[in-house]
């Protein structure tokens, strides 16, 4: 067989852009498509996000800290600050209307707001309990301290009357010995 010659197999090479150029098996490698490709991406994800959520469209509302004096601050969703105004005069005493201050806070900041709420009040939960605590440890120390020294003031006054027996023995025992002198 020559050498130069195509074989027929398809081998190694095969229908491929690999195989000989000048034989019938040259190959050739489709040019890709790549837009297509992400088209058909995008549209997987969109279908995947029409099943996992139906009837949710992205939310267009803004996040405002809002501090009413005398009550506190709070995070509200809106639009936009007029509208926020317009729903607070509805709900807020005219008293307390002019001192409002409304701030526009990005999410994270929302979170982080909201995170520090929670851990101030386990916190006083915390200090409470501890506090407690404190408390009741200091009441049983008094009391062991007051048993301390109850039990001191019994022995001083056992010392006490042992020695006031003592001397009066003694000055029985020298009154005796001075009568029979």
């Amino acid at each position: 067989m020559n050498e130069d010659a195509p074989t027929m197999s398809t081998g190694t090479g095969g229908f491929s852009g690999s195989a000989n150029a000048k034989g019938p098996v040259a190959g050739f490698d489709p040019v890709m498509k790549f837009r297509k490709k992400v088209q058909k991406r995008k549209k997987m994800k969109e279908d995947y996000d029409c099943k996992v959520n139906p009837n949710k469209e992205r939310s267009r509302l803004f996040q405002y800290k809002v501090t009413i004096p005398g009550v506190g601050e709070t995070i509200i969703f809106a639009n936009n600050p007029a509208e926020l105004r317009m729903k607070l005069r509805m709900s807020i005493m005219p008293h307390l209307r002019s001192n409002i201050e409304i701030e526009r806070i990005m999410p994270a900041a929302a979170g982080q707001y909201f995170m520090n709420r929670r851990m101030k009040a386990m916190k006083n939960v915390d200090e409470e309990l501890e506090q407690k605590f404190k408390n009741q440890q200091a009441q049983q120390k008094i009391a062991i301290e007051k048993k301390k020294i109850q039990l001191k003031k019994q022995q001083l006054q056992k010392q006490l009357q042992t020695k006031t027996q003592s001397l009066k023995k003694q000055a029985r025992a020298g009154a005796e010995q001075d009568e029979t002198r």
